[in-house]
């Protein structure tokens, strides 16, 4: 059984990946880790009791799940992550034939460890429906009255399916779905005897990512020495970005707060702010990245006293380029806007 749900979770992963590109955007390379909180469920277990000549079946109550997670994202929006869960279930009836018996057991916890590979594909902007498949070994534990507690560690295998939401650049919020399968866990020490249960897992849980990769440091734009008389005022400055980044950096700021001084002190009419983004990327994701960089520059203006009304923006992606580069490649130098002075 378990075989068959993997190789079928295998299929299914395989023919999505296939019939998917990743061409409306890509999401941050590097590190990340995860948290989330949420609910399980045990399909009916049915226990393989030879001492019994009755069916055996245990029932549970809606149970409570926890994870936790590491992982690594490459550009190519594959990731691989190291999960830990915990599910705990409470057993509702344990069905011998058909009755319930009381007090034999209570509850069955189940922690497990998995190697996850997981597929993104970036459905807009900011939000991403992941695909993926994993495989570890759970710690599975039952408890009782009359049974003596017991435990076993057998392989498991999961599917998992995730809808996430950027709530920031680095903080997304995750609901998630696992469908989770074990090898027959064997309790020896009941007073059945010797039990295999067979079970599957279903479990819905929300929770955060954070991205741990830090951000590409701005290139540093030495000043020319001062002149020997006056020169005539800037017209254009340039403000960079860091790696897939539109928020400004303090020598962002620090330009933008020079060109709107100058644009006062010298009576400039108008103001264009044109954003520019490397070619990392889609065309289609950095057409609406170089954007949002010249929307940040022209908020930063404007908390500088600049009237709204006088300021343009537009974004230009990867299409005019500062330093020629080959396609999805970094170039700090191409990260930037453009605020020229009119």
């Amino acid at each position: 059984m378990l075989k068959n749900t993997l190789l079928a979770s295998a299929l299914a992963l395989s023919a999505y990946t296939l019939s998917t590109t990743a061409e409306a955007g890509h999401r941050h390379q590097g590190w990340y880790v995860g948290i989330e909180a949420g609910a399980t469920w045990i399909v009916d277990a049915d226990f393989d009791a030879p001492s019994v000549a009755s069916p055996v079946e245990a029932t549970f109550d809606t149970g409570i799940a926890l994870f936790g997670e590491v992982g690594y994202r490459w550009e190519n929006n594959w990731r691989v992550a190291f999960e830990l869960g915990l599910r705990e279930n409470d057993v509702d009836c344990l069905r011998v034939g058909t009755s319930c018996v009381a007090n034999v057991l209570s509850d069955v916890t189940q922690f497990s460890q998995m190697i996850n590979v997981i597929h993104d594909v970036p459905l807009a902007e900011d939000t991403t429906l992941s695909v993926g498949l994993g495989v570890g070994a759970a710690y599975v534990d039952v408890d009782g009255t009359a049974w003596t507690d017991d435990s076993d560690y057998v392989f498991a295998g999961q599917a998992l399916f995730q809808l996430s939401q950027a709530l920031t650049e680095d903080v997304d919020i995750v609901l998630s779905y696992r469908f989770m399968t074990l090898g027959d866990p064997a309790f020896k020490r009941v007073s059945y005897g010797a039990l295999e249960m067979e079970t599957e897992t279903h479990t819905v849980s929300v929770g955060l990512s954070f991205d741990l990769h830090a951000d590409a440091a701005a290139p540093v734009v030495a000043s020319a020495p001062p002149p020997v008389t006056p020169a005539p005022a800037a017209k254009q400055f340039i403000v960079f970005f860091g790696y897939n980044k539109f928020n400004l950096t303090q020598e962002g700021v620090d330009i933008v707060r020079e060109a709107a001084a100058t644009a006062m002190q010298q009576g400039f009419v108008t103001i264009l702010v044109t954003g520019h983004t490397d070619t990392s990327g889609s065309s289609s994701y950095n057409q609406v990245l170089s954007e949002r960089r010249a929307e940040s520059v022209k908020k930063a203006l404007v908390a500088q006293g600049i009237p709204a009304a006088g300021i343009e923006t537009t974004g230009k992606g990867e299409t005019v380029l500062a330093v020629q580069t080959a396609d999805r490649e970094k170039e700090p130098r191409n990260r930037r806007a453009e605020i020229n002075l009119n």
